[in-house]
């Protein structure tokens, strides 16, 4: 039985029960819940400024979400009002400013020494499979019918961990052995489909780890070989297709600047080298880096820095170097909207057309566009190359300008007019230049843009 006259102090938690709420505490109360209403109608306010709405990130280099067009089908099922949420949230005013708070507050506990974001592990190597391509492949998707291989969703260039260290980030690849197979299959069929038309030539762009990082780093940081993979990819190319050894050319100069530190992408001074060794596989004369007026355009901070917002990396940003081709620096450029407009091929005015911090890599070709269309005008000889790439072949194609009377660049996840074979018989070219980033040779979405352009 209890004690009736126990004193009320020893029950902490009845005494608290009891006790009233003081007049501060009610006052207190009330500023809190007048607080919150504010900024809760004030956020609801803001969200109702349509005109403050974005329609491009920069920070994800993507195009938002778009108002979604209303059917009786998609508001019956309830689809449409699910869209007009993804829409509100995607595209809420000042979105940039809210992601870049975030990451400044995520930045105050710092990255301390080496951080480690970890991707997934890559597939094996196997250097000394002697199977033909089409019998690997056939058995690979036999036996993973009932383990079905997912890809991350959003642009394959959007990698799963970063490796830091200091005021470097490094991005991570896996190999994917039935991917890798497919490439190498898809370039054989592109050089089937242009046979006795144009030479084919294929160049692989390893990442910034596998020339800095030592092997057992990167063995530490589950990043795959990309040496062994691109050697592995090369091995199952026909004889027709000519191979660049780029990893070569850059392993050479690994100590200069070839890569940026805050973005995936090489420098131009990288995109140089490999340029050399592609001269050297296809036997043109490679001019020497000072034929080149150069310019350079500081405060980069790239695509490593907007995915991880590391405080290391935005104290230090990247310094865009840039040469001019002699012969012109005018190209003919197909948008993705469809219009077509004359731009630079190296803009010497990058500060003042691409002032985002994030968005200097544009001043080579005028960024990620369908077609581009070069004709240099002090060279007759007819002779012609067609470039197919992704964004890693931006800083590459400014080099060729004077190597060629006409250059053509095809960016196979935008371009749709027509295939290969016919755009190559159209323009009379007589080179065809593949250059991937060794993560875009294991990405499904992208061997599929490829694929249609190559089989259609």
């Amino acid at each position: 039985m209890q004690n009736q006259n126990q004193d009320p102090k020893k029950n902490p938690e009845e005494a608290s029960e009891q006790q009233p709420f003081s007049e501060t505490d009610r006052k207190f109360a009330k500023i809190k819940i007048a607080l919150f209403c504010v900024l809760m109608v004030g956020g609801f306010l803001v969200g109702l400024l349509f005109f403050l709405r974005p329609a491009e990130s920069a920070k994800e280099k993507r195009k938002l979400t778009e108002f979604p067009a209303f059917t009786i089908q998609s508001f019956l099922s309830g689809a449409y009002t699910n869209q007009i949420s993804t829409w509100y949230a995607d595209t809420y005013p000042f979105r940039e400013a809210l992601i870049g708070a975030d990451q400044s507050v995520k930045s105050l506990s710092g990255f301390r020494g080496t951080q480690l974001d970890k991707g997934n592990k890559g597939d094996k190597i196997d250097t000394g499979d002697t199977r033909s391509l089409d019998d690997i492949l056939s058995d690979l998707e036999e036996s993973r019918k009932n383990d079905p291989i997912t890809d991350p969703a959003g642009d394959a260039e959007m990698i799963e961990g970063y490796y830091i260290v200091g005021d470097t980030a490094y991005e991570l690849y896996a190999f994917s052995q039935m991917n890798s197979l497919k490439y190498a299959q898809l370039i054989n069929q592109a050089a089937a489909s242009v046979s006795g038309k144009a030479k084919v030539y294929d160049l692989i762009v390893p990442l910034s780890y596998a020339v800095a990082l030592s092997p057992e780093t990167q063995k530490k940081i589950n990043a795959s070989d990309c040496e062994e993979a691109i050697a592995y990819m090369y091995r199952y190319m026909d004889s027709t297709v000519r191979t660049v050894d780029a990893m070569s050319a850059l392993r050479a100069h690994r100590n200069e600047y070839l890569y940026y530190r805050t973005d995936h992408h090489w420098t131009a001074l990288g995109a140089y080298y490999a340029y050399t060794a592609f001269c050297e596989s296809a036997g043109v004369s490679a001019l020497p880096l000072s034929s080149w007026q150069e310019y350079r355009f500081e405060g980069f901070l790239g695509t490593l820095y907007n995915h991880t917002g590391s405080g290391a990396l935005a104290k230090n940003p990247d310094t865009v170097y840039a040469y001019l081709p002699n012969g012109t620096n005018s190209a003919h450029v197909t948008e993705r909207n469809g219009k077509s407009a004359d731009y630079a091929i190296m803009q010497t005015a990058t500060d003042r057309w691409y002032p985002r911090a994030d968005s200097k890599y544009n001043c080579f070709i005028a960024g990620d566009n369908p077609l581009t269309e070069i004709h240099n005008p002090l060279k007759s000889d007819g002779s012609s190359i067609v470039v197919v790439k992704e964004s890693f072949g931006n800083a590459f194609v400014p080099f060729l300008v004077d190597s060629y009377e006409y250059v053509y660049v095809i960016d196979y996840r935008y371009y749709t007019d027509m295939t290969l074979s016919r755009f190559v018989t159209e323009k009379n070219i007589d080179t065809v230049l593949f250059i991937n980033n060794v993560i875009a040779t294991s990405a499904g979405v992208r061997l599929d843009e490829m694929g249609r352009l190559i089989r259609g």
